[in-house]
C-alpha cells in the first residue's frame, strides 16, 4: 500500500474534523491523533473546517504534517451533513487526489461529515469513524393517521433519521467510542452495528499533588469546577446544593473558566446567600495549580460521554462527583474513586458533598483511587498505540506493537480551555 506523502513505509492518515469555533475535548482528541501518528511517523493530512488548531504540530514528529482547508462544514455544521451527489463526488476527487491509506472522521452526535464519509467509501479509502459525544435521542413524533384517520402512519421520519446517521457507521471499518454506555447508546438508538464497534478511552496526562495537598484537614473545604460556564454544564445545580448544605465546615466554591452562564449564576448565589462562598478564578492556562487548590471536583451535566475535566481532576488525586450521565459512572466507578448522582437531584448531590466534606480520610482514599485508575487505565502512551493499532488494522496493515508507538513525551494534551474564550 502506498502512502501519499511522507515515508512509504508508514500509513498516510486522514484526519477530517470541524472546529468552528471554542475549543474543547473533540479539539484535544484530534490534537492528541496528529502528535502521536506524527510521533509515530506517520504522515498526517488534515481536512479541515474552521480553526486550524494543526499546524503549530509540524515540527513535533518525524513525518510531515499538511493541513487543508477545506471548510466542509460551516460554523453550525451544516454542510456535509447534506449527502447529496455533487458534495458526495466532490469529496471523493479529495481523497483520490490525496490518497490516504486510512481515514479517520471526528463525529459529533449528529453525524455532520456524511457526504465526506461517503466520498472516501467511494474513493476506496477506510474509513474510521469515533463519537465523542451521546447521540441525540431519536424523537418520537405524534403517530398520524391518514386516509380520513383510517390509517396509521408509518414514522417514516423517525426511520429517515436513524438511517442517515446508521449510514455513516455501517460505511465505516470500526467505529470508535470513548466510552462503552457511550457505544451502548449509539446502537441502541442509531442501530449501529456491534462488530464494528471499538472502545478506547480518553488519555489525560498526570498531574502533579503539589504540597498543599500535605495538610490532611484544611480548614476550608474548596469544591471545584474547571471548564466552560456554560448551560449544559448545569452549575446552578451544585450552587443550590452548596446552599442546601448543613455543615459547620467552611466551603467555598471555585470556578475556574468563564462562558455565557456566570451573570446569571452569580445572580443566583446571590439570591441563594452564597455569593460570598463563589470565587471566579478566570481561564487556567495550567490546569494543575486549579485541581491542586480544590479538595473536590463536581460535575453536574446530565449530558456527557467522557469528561476530560472529571480525568484531570483524578489525575490530580481529586475525588469527584459526577452525573449519571454517558460514560461518567465508567470513570469513576461509584464509591471508589467518587460519586455518581442522578442529574440535576439536589438532594443526592447535597448528600454527596456532605459526606465528602465531613470525612477527609473518604476525600484521600478515593482521591488516590482515582490517581491510581487515571495512570492505569489512561495513559496517553497506551491510548496513543490503541489508536494507532485500530487505524493500522482499519488500512489493512499488520499491527507491528511497540514499532511505531510514539514516546509519552512526545503526546502532552495541552490545555486548550483557555484559548478558546480569548
Amino acid at each position: 500500500m502506498t502512502t501519499g506523502i511522507g515515508d512509504t513505509s508508514a500509513p498516510h492518515l486522514a484526519l477530517v474534523a470541524g472546529h468552528p469555533a471554542r475549543l474543547g475535548g473533540m479539539e484535544k482528541f484530534g490534537r492528541f491523533v496528529v502528535r502521536a501518528a506524527l510521533s509515530a511517523g506517520w504522515p498526517v493530512t488534515v481536512a479541515l473546517s474552521g480553526e486550524d488548531i494543526y499546524s503549530e504540530l509540524a515540527g513535533s514528529g518525524r513525518a510531515r504534517l499538511c493541513v487543508d482547508r477545506v471548510d466542509w462544514l460551516d460554523a453550525t455544521f451544516a454542510g456535509d451533513r447534506r449527502c447529496q451527489w455533487p458534495l458526495i463526488f466532490e469529496r471523493r476527487r479529495w481523497f483520490r487526489r490525496t490518497r490516504p491509506d486510512v481515514a479517520l472522521f471526528v463525529q459529533s452526535s449528529n453525524t455532520p461529515l456524511r457526504a465526506s464519509v461517503v466520498g472516501a467509501w467511494l474513493a476506496s479509502v477506510p474509513v474510521v469513524s469515533t463519537h465523542r459525544t451521546l447521540p441525540w435521542p431519536v424523537e418520537n413524533p405524534p403517530i398520524g393517521r391518514h386516509l380520513f384517520g383510517l390509517i396509521p402512519g408509518l414514522g417514516l421520519h423517525r426511520r429517515k433519521v436513524i438511517r442517515k446517521t446508521w449510514l455513516t457507521a455501517r460505511l465505516a471499518r470500526y467505529v470508535v467510542f470513548n466510552s462503552q454506555r457511550v457505544r451502548q447508546a449509539y446502537e441502541r438508538e442509531y442501530r449501529y452495528p456491534h462488530d464494528k464497534g471499538r472502545v478506547i478511552p480518553n488519555a489525560v496526562e498526570a498531574v502533579s499533588a503539589g504540597s498543599g495537598e500535605n495538610d490532611p484537614c484544611p480548614a476550608t473545604i474548596t469544591i471545584g469546577f474547571v471548564g466552560r460556564v456554560s448551560r449544559e454544564k448545569r452549575l446552578d445545580v451544585l450552587l443550590r446544593a452548596v446552599a442546601a448544605l448543613r455543615t459547620d465546615r467552611r466551603v467555598r466554591i471555585r470556578i475556574h473558566g468563564d462562558g455565557p452562564e456566570r451573570e446569571s449564576l452569580a445572580a443566583l448565589a446571590s439570591d441563594l446567600s452564597i455569593a460570598d462562598l463563589l470565587d471566579w478564578c478566570g481561564w487556567a492556562d495550567d490546569v494543575g495549580p486549579a485541581y491542586r487548590a480544590c479538595d473536590l471536583i463536581v460535575l453536574c451535566s446530565p449530558r456527557e460521554s467522557s469528561s476530560n475535566m472529571v480525568l484531570e481532576a483524578m489525575a490530580a488525586g481529586k475525588p469527584t462527583i459526577v452525573t449519571d450521565a454517558g460514560g461518567l459512572p465508567e470513570l469513576i466507578d461509584h464509591g471508589r474513586c467518587g460519586y455518581c448522582v442522578p442529574p440535576t437531584d439536589i438532594e443526592a448531590l447535597t448528600s454527596a458533598l456532605s459526606a465528602l466534606i465531613e470525612d477527609h480520610r473518604l476525600r484521600a482514599d478515593l482521591g488516590a483511587k482515582a490517581r491510581a485508575k487515571a495512570r492505569r487505565e489512561h495513559d496517553p502512551a497506551s491510548i496513543a498505540a490503541a489508536w494507532l493499532d485500530v487505524l493500522r488494522e482499519a488500512a489493512g496493515l499488520a499491527i507491528h506493537r511497540g514499532v511505531d508507538t510514539p514516546p509519552a513525551s512526545t503526546l502532552a494534551l495541552g490545555n486548550l480551555d483557555g484559548v478558546a474564550a480569548r
